[in-house]
């Protein structure tokens, strides 16, 4: 049976204190408090857990001999670099894909305002939730380029799809493409980017819950994703298994060498490890010599 939740709050010394007795090393108290009033307790707990005992798996909130306040702190900031990392690559990516959907769809049904058709999409796709998002976000945008468009035009209402493009959002844009009813459709935009339909389709699921994920500051760090990228064709053992960072690197690897073949993306993950000797690539998804592999393109 579920229970009450007691546990009180405790202030920041206190907080202290309870890590001291734990057996975590802290020299400098006043180094602590403060990152322990900015970044909050409970969110670097989650940091702690490597260095902590386990006794029959299970924690035993216990620190490890010599673990240290700022080994906790070098983690958390390793972190939070992985993230802008990775909203560095899903920039690219996002704006590439919804480039890719509005362009194929605008040339093939010669229609600058296709996401308007019905019938474009499949009966499940929920319709008239899309279009009250687009009148929604369009209406509350102040961008030039939406106030230009009402000050000149008045039909039809919204703007053409490469302002709303502009306005909508990845998980948006992923629905959107699940749900064209024409598989040729969908084919010709995978085809950029040198997949399948429903590898594309699984894909753009996976980058925006990443994208999400770091959006809200979310840790990456010993993540194992609940949303998992389908296993390509061309590159399985990247994706075995699916559920880590290394599957998730793998499939931004893949989309950034088609939009951007002179890209660094994975140089500077590569860098961002070796800065932080601490962390285990093997306990991401990477095998034991990753950087060698030619799919990486580091060698």
């Amino acid at each position: 049976m579920p229970a009450d939740y007691n546990k009180p709050a405790l202030s920041i010394d206190e907080q202290i204190a309870l890590l001291v007795s734990r057996g975590l090393i802290i020299p400098n108290k006043n180094k602590a408090h403060h990152f322990l009033q900015f970044i909050s307790y409970y969110r670097l707990s989650g940091y702690t857990i490597v260095f902590e005992e386990r006794v029959n798996g299970k924690r035993a909130h216990q620190f490890k001999n010599g673990a240290t306040f700022e080994d906790i702190i070098n983690l958390y900031d390793f972190d939070r670099h992985l993230r802008m990392l990775v909203m560095d690559a899903m920039e690219r990516i996002e704006v590439a894909v919804r480039a890719q959907i509005c362009l194929t769809m605008a040339l093939t049904y010669k229609d600058s305002h296709w996401y308007l058709r019905r019938d474009l999409f499949k009966p499940e796709f929920e319709y008239d939730s899309f279009i009250k998002k687009c009148m929604q976000e369009q209406e509350k945008s102040k961008e030039r380029f939406v106030l230009h468009y009402k000050e000149n035009y008045h039909s039809p209402l919204s703007v053409p799809c490469w302002m709303m493009i502009e306005l909508l959002p990845m998980g948006t844009w992923s629905r959107v493409y699940r749900d064209l009813v024409n598989r040729a459709d969908k084919k010709q935009i995978s085809d950029t980017f040198k997949l399948s339909p429903v590898e594309l389709q699984s894909w753009l699921h996976c980058l925006t819950y990443i994208r999400n994920l770091c959006a809200h500051h979310a840790r990456l760090w010993n993540r194992r994703f609940t949303v998992s990228p389908m296993s390509p064709k061309l590159y399985p053992q990247y994706f075995s298994p699916n559920n880590t960072f290394a599957a998730q690197a793998a499939m931004m690897h893949i989309i950034m060498k088609v939009i951007s073949p002179d890209s660094q993306w994975t140089a500077r993950l590569s860098e961002l490890l070796n800065n932080h000797p601490f962390v285990n690539p093997v306990a991401m998804g990477f095998p034991k010599g990753w950087t060698q592999d030619n799919f990486w393109g580091l060698s």
